[in-house]
């Protein structure tokens, strides 16, 4: 009887310690790679996602019915034009299931028109549009991809101050050196 408990608590301690490192590997984030993504923009231009040009990279997934992706529009565009010419890039990725969703919403805000948009946004259910993502389950979430282009991290949910000047760091930092 001794040898029988002995043996299930060891097992449940076995069990226990499983449970923790396969909670801890399912926890862990994956991303791509190499990051892809094209498609045709709002604008009717064709897109396609370049890391290799040696940009810090911000890919944002959102949506026209998700009030935090909308209050944060405007936080994307001051974001963008002070920092585009320190080598970012920034691309919106539209989930609404319908373009009329856009389209209606491009109508009742200035951001997105023609004439404002000065950053890719595109729609993933466009025929055209390819990623390699995955799944995208909370609005917003966004990809950092660095001037290596490999993915950093990603961000769920607006993206805070803090976060804002991590970004900032990693595009003033010093590009990595070629190699030869």
């Amino acid at each position: 009887m001794f040898r029988m408990k002995q043996f299930f608590v060891a097992a449940s301690i076995l069990a226990a310690a499983l449970s923790v490192q396969l909670s801890h590997a399912a926890g862990k984030e994956e991303f791509p790679a190499k990051p892809a993504l094209s498609g045709t923009m709002l604008n009717g231009k064709a897109y396609k996602l370049n890391p290799a040009k040696g940009d810090v990279v911000l890919v944002t997934f959102w949506a026209t019915w998700c009030p935090t992706c909308r209050a944060e529009m405007p936080t994307f565009r001051k974001f963008y034009e002070a920092n585009k010419k320190s080598g970012f890039e920034m691309v919106t990725v539209s989930i609404d299931d319908a373009m009329s969703d856009i389209d209606e919403y491009s109508r009742l805000s200035n951001w997105m028109t023609k004439t404002n948009q000065n950053f890719p946004s595109l729609w993933r259910n466009d025929p055209s549009y390819k990623d390699n993502f995955g799944k995208v389950f909370a609005t917003p979430t966004a990809f950092l991809i660095g001037r290596d282009g490999k993915v950093i991290e990603s961000f769920k949910g607006a993206i805070k101050p803090a976060q804002w000047t991590h970004i900032k760091a990693v595009i003033d930092a010093p590009a990595p050196a070629a190699k030869g």
